[in-house]
């Protein structure tokens, strides 16, 4: 019969038992033999030699028993208590490995079976909550996709002046100035001295002002944005003090058209005033002069200078009359949309499948013009179907209204253009909205029977997805966390809850594993944690040149080559913009010290110093599941059932992403231990003073 089959008690018994006969052993053992070696004269050198002899081998026994206990009971109750934890705080369903603790009795099955109770009581609440957490998620998508939608850039702030929200408009309004990023304060986008006096004032009438227009300018005075402070407060605001939302527009080229018709306007002024001034009292001195011809030469004079200037002034007035009217950023497909919807069936049918492209136009003066020209398609019998192109041309773009039919004569377009569009401010035409934006169209047709006319844009571009971003990483619309509206505590880190860190979780790829020796980065990924919760929408995934070659065998492991980093930021101007992300953030890297001492040699070139807090997974694990177990990322990732698809594995990206998912089911589990707080975490890790030592050593600090 195996021991397993034994009760534990009875073990126990078993044990003790065998550890008396053990003692007995020695001692008659001990006794024995030194008694029958020993001198008769002397008998009392027998017993001292026996005592010795029961000495070391009562040590050799201890030691014996010391070694089972601790491979079988206490390394075997540490392990059983990480698995409980771990399936108890961080979600894992597996079961629990019970061959460790054999010799344990019904202690890993008990614990195994109270784990998959919890498991299914979790899965039961879930189960009961899911169609309503898939509805809020529908209902939040939705929402997003409007809100990405707005023309307007919109921010939502916290009374702390972080950001809870913004949009992608938002992102571009600020494109030259730095990406907005949760939890980041909005005075790192825009002067902060308006939105302060403003806030503090709507605050201030408590409640008999709850918004506010004012004028702003991004940090470097780079653009003028026209502002829209509303405070927010009750479901949103939470607490006594309220947050705000922003709405925001692009006043710059509006402001300078304006401030350039002001000019104009006062050199005009300037201009005509002279000789407007002097015509009439020569006129009245020729009425009563017998010698007009030298007044008349003085007429005529004045008269010259009059018209040069009027003409002057009609030509400045035609070059500035397509940029003071207000344009805005519309979307390629909102056009077409709107086209269709203005017509509502009155009118041919509308074919088009337009590009992911930002148009600078006055979009509701020519969402009505182009569905007033494919209306007048319709009604000149021309068509009854429509296409409408529309494709880049240099830095402009160009509408194509094309069907396949007899073209639209030039007379009938022409006096359509003189009426006035349906629905345009103070009831402009057709020929003035084209004027406005400095413009024309013309009819065309080829052999093939096809006809259209032809419309371009000064202004478009295509609608390039983040910067941060390859490819495989599309940037969300909208990007927000709503917790972060009660306001962010700013104590010392060491004194910061867990949950409350924001965090950088990020990976580097190298052309070797020596940065002492020369070896450089080549790709650098990032993720960014805030509340606990992954930023979909905030991430790095960029290649970096490491001026140097790539060895064959490092591109095999993480497949960046040479050819992939050519033309790629280096490491001086990658390690600025990754530092810029990681403000005010604890770094997380899976064997941090490593990538680190990349940042810590390049910092002086940089001109930066990465003096970040930093976690290493290692390290928490080590913490958490104990010294002895093995800590890669392949096992955590297994540990806790995260998957890393083989194509992405050894990449920047892929192991990031692995490593925050690690990161993020070992946050309960570090509170469940008694560390809520950061400085808790370091406390933890001096007790594991050679590992901290290490970490220490490798990281520079």
């Amino acid at each position: 019969m195996g021991v397993e089959k034994l009760s534990l008690r009875l073990r126990i018994f078993l044990f003790f038992c065998l550890i008396a006969l053990g003692v007995v052993a020695i001692i008659g053992g001990s006794l024995w033999f030194a008694t029958s070696r020993a001198p008769a004269e002397d008998p009392a050198s027998g017993y001292l030699m026996a005592g010795i002899i029961a000495g070391f081998l009562s040590l050799g026994l201890v030691l014996f028993i010391w070694r089972l206990f601790d491979e079988n009971v206490a390394l075997a109750i540490e392990k059983l208590a990480s698995e409980m934890r771990a399936r108890t705080h961080a979600g894992i369903e597996a079961d629990i490995d019970a061959a460790p603790a054999r010799y344990l009795g019904d202690l890993a099955p008990a614990a195994s079976a109270m784990t998959g109770a919890l498991s299914q009581s979790k899965t039961e609440v879930e189960s009961t909550i899911t169609s309503r957490t898939e509805q809020l998620k529908a209902e939040s998508e939705r929402i997003s996709a409007l809100l990405s939608d707005v023309q307007a850039g919109l921010l939502l702030c916290s009374p702390d002046h972080d950001l809870v929200f913004y949009n992608a408009q938002a992102v571009a309004l600020f494109a030259d100035t730095g990406r907005p990023r949760l939890q980041r304060s909005v005075f790192d986008l825009m002067r902060s001295g308006p939105v302060r006096q403003t806030y503090a004032r709507l605050v201030a009438s408590q409640g008999r002002e709850i918004d506010s227009e004012l004028l702003i300018s991004t940090r470097g005075g780079g653009r003028s944005l026209g502002a829209h402070m509303r405070l927010v407060s009750g479901a949103l605001g939470l607490g006594d003090q309220p947050g705000y939302v922003l709405t925001l527009r692009d006043l710059t080229a509006d402001l300078d058209a304006h401030i350039e018709r002001d000019r104009a306007m006062a050199n005009a002024i300037s201009r005509v005033r002279g000789p407007a001034s002097t015509l009439r009292p020569l006129l009245d001195l020729r009425a009563e002069s017998q010698d007009t011809a030298a007044l008349d030469a003085q007429i005529a004079a004045h008269t010259d200078e009059l018209v040069q200037a009027i003409q002057e002034i009609s030509k400045g007035y035609d070059a500035t009359l397509t940029t003071w009217w207000p344009m805005q950023d519309v979307r390629a497909a909102d056009l077409v949309d709107g086209m269709r919807a203005y017509m509502a069936g009155d009118g041919p049918t509308v074919e088009s499948l337009p590009p992911d492209m930002i148009l600078r136009c006055d979009g509701y003066a020519m969402t009505n013009l182009l569905a007033l020209l494919a209306r007048e398609v319709a009604h000149q019998g021309l068509a009854e179907t429509v296409s409408v192109l529309i494709q880049t041309d240099g830095a402009g773009a160009v509408i194509t209204l094309e069907w396949q039919g007899a073209p639209m004569p030039y007379e009938a377009l022409t006096a359509m253009l003189e009426r006035p569009v349906e629905d345009a401010a103070n009831a402009q035409t057709g020929r003035e909205l084209l004027d406005r934006h400095g413009t024309d169209i013309w009819p065309e047709q080829d052999s093939a029977g096809r006809a259209w006319m032809t419309l371009p844009l000064h202004e478009a571009r295509m609608a390039a997805p983040d910067p941060d971003l390859k490819g495989h990483l599309a940037a969300r619309p909208t990007v927000y966390n709503f917790d972060l509206l009660t306001g962010t505590d700013h104590a010392a880190v060491d004194d910061t809850p867990l949950r409350d860190l924001t965090y950088v979780v990020f990976d580097t790829e190298t052309t070797g594993l020596e940065p002492q020796n020369g070896d450089e980065i080549v790709q650098i990924a990032a993720l960014r944690v805030v509340k606990g919760k992954l930023v979909e929408g905030e991430a790095i995934d960029m290649y970096v040149d490491p001026e140097r070659s790539i060895p064959a065998a490092s591109t095999k492991v993480h497949g960046v080559s040479e050819e992939m980093v050519k033309g790629a930021p280096t490491i001086r101007e990658a390690g600025a913009y990754f530092h810029r992300f990681c403000n005010k953030a604890v770094l997380v890297a899976h064997n941090a010290p490593f990538d680190m001492a990349f940042f810590h040699r390049h910092a002086p070139a940089i001109g930066v110093s990465f003096d970040h807090p930093v976690l290493d997974t290692v390290l928490l694990s080590a913490i958490l599941f104990g010294q002895s177990s093995e800590h890669t990322l392949d096992a955590l990732a297994e540990r806790f059932g995260v998957v890393i698809p083989e194509e992405v594995r050894h990449t920047a990206y892929g192991d990031t992403v692995a490593t925050a998912d690690v990161f993020l089911k070992m946050l309960p589990m570090l509170e469940a231990k008694g560390m809520r707080t950061y400085g808790d975490v370091l406390a933890e890790m001096e007790k594991n003073s050679r590992l901290m030592s290490e970490m220490k050593a490798r990281v520079g600090a």
